[in-house]
């Protein structure tokens, strides 16, 4: 029986049209959206605020009509899912989560703001951000700590890494000993971002488990 709604969630510098070969993958049955994070939408531009963008993605339960979600996110966007789960636990029954890191390092931070720096404007531009939002995103969430809100999660949890990220690797197995029952899958030659990194094998954990 497939899920009452699946909620993909890109991660920053990215847009929703990452999700597109998960979407045309769907199974029969499956609803799903991918929905801008709350402060990244290009044209409204907005202080990110973690626990916010959590709550727009649970207000899609009242937009479908439904009790619970399943959430798919990569980088920030597992990040924000997270966050809901643990927010309002009754309301996730899945999270599917790749290339997240349990708390965000300020050393990592500062080197993510010296690659922004030197980053394309035109990348920039197609996830409808320019150099100074981007640093100012980048700011604000390079201090993100997820370790308090893993013990309230109740969903059943699914962590996917690439086997040459050694970080997200380490990263995915740290973030499973505090979610219960959580499962790590590693996808052996993949990097960051996995579900475009490599589609058929994620696709297929990500459908799998969600049956």
């Amino acid at each position: 029986m497939p899920v009452p709604l699946l909620v993909f969630l890109h991660g920053l510098g990215q847009t929703p049209p990452l999700w597109q070969d998960q979407v045309t993958s769907l199974p029969p049955g499956t609803r799903a959206v991918a929905p801008w994070l709350e402060g990244l939408r290009p044209g409204k531009p907005a202080d990110f605020d973690l626990e916010q963008a959590a709550d727009a993605v649970l207000a899609q339960l009242n937009r479908f009509g439904v009790d619970s979600v399943a959430l798919a996110g990569t980088g920030l966007g597992a990040a924000v899912a997270v966050v809901g789960a643990g927010r309002s636990p009754d309301a996730v029954s899945h999270l599917v989560l790749s290339d997240l890191q349990p708390r965000a390092p300020k050393l990592a931070g500062l080197a993510q703001r010296l690659a922004v720096r030197t980053m394309p404007a035109g990348r920039l531009a197609d996830a409808g951000l320019d150099r100074a939002r981007m640093l100012r995103l980048v700011k604000a969430v390079s201090g993100i700590d997820l370790r308090p809100w893993l013990g309230a999660v109740t969903a059943q949890s699914l962590l996917i890494a690439g086997g040459s990220d050694a970080a997200g690797t380490a990263a995915a197995r740290e973030l499973a000993t505090g979610l219960d029952g959580a499962r790590v899958e590693i996808i052996p030659g993949a990097a960051a971002p996995v579900p475009t990194q490599a589609v058929e094998r994620y696709n297929r954990l990500l459908y799998d488990f969600l049956s």
